[in-house]
């Protein structure tokens, strides 16, 4: 009986070249927007902690006498934070929740831009929404973060509104963001004509 023609292999350097081949590459722009989804993640993890940490500092100091004091007592003397004897709690706790949506609107908006520079390309419609949405979110930051100050001013003796330059830099990069959400938009309606006229 006549011996069957096995099928041919492939020897092992083309298989591996296959693999090699058949990986996905990760340009830099995708692995700067994965960096920048991490820094964001990492600084929403951040708030949330320290506006617990401030929670539980305010809720201490409502119920701790002037004589007796506490670690927590401490810290919030250090960041001008002690309210006044006797303050509004309802004013305090919403001073609270206006600071913690002004700081955490940024970082969402800051982590989806990351994303859609992941996932689409640079010059696109969705890259330039996140940027707008970026700059708008610095607006909100801003007229929503005084508005907390100012609430907190009213309650905590210690607390001053002042113009810093986190200020002015947080009113720079709104411009820069609704800057760059203009090019890339245009950037990609340039792209859309020309593949039209192709």
């Amino acid at each position: 009986m006549p011996n069957q023609a096995r099928p041919r292999r492939f020897p092992a350097p083309f298989s591996k070249a296959r693999s090699v081949t058949g990986k996905i590459t990760v340009s830099r722009i995708q692995r700067r927007a994965r960096d920048l989804m991490s820094v964001a993640s990492v600084l929403a993890f951040c708030t949330v902690m320290a506006w617990l940490l401030i929670a539980m500092g305010l809720w201490q100091a409502s119920g701790t006498g002037p004589a007796e004091s506490s670690s927590m007592h401490r810290l919030l003397e250090h960041w001008h934070m002690m309210p006044n004897r006797p303050f509004n709690a309802s004013l305090l706790a919403l001073a609270w929740l206006l600071a913690f949506v002004a700081t955490m609107t940024p970082i969402v908006c800051l982590r989806r831009l990351g994303k859609a520079l992941y996932t689409q390309p640079p010059l696109s419609f969705a890259v330039a929404r996140r940027f707008l949405w970026l700059g708008r979110a610095l607006v909100i930051n801003i007229v929503i973060g005084f508005a907390a100050s100012w609430v907190a001013a009213s309650q905590i003796e210690a607390y001053q509104i002042t113009f810093s330059l986190g200020f002015w830099g947080t009113v720079i990069a709104a411009i820069l963001a609704y800057v760059v959400a203009e090019l890339v938009r245009e950037g990609a309606r340039a792209i859309e004509e020309n593949r039209e006229f192709v």
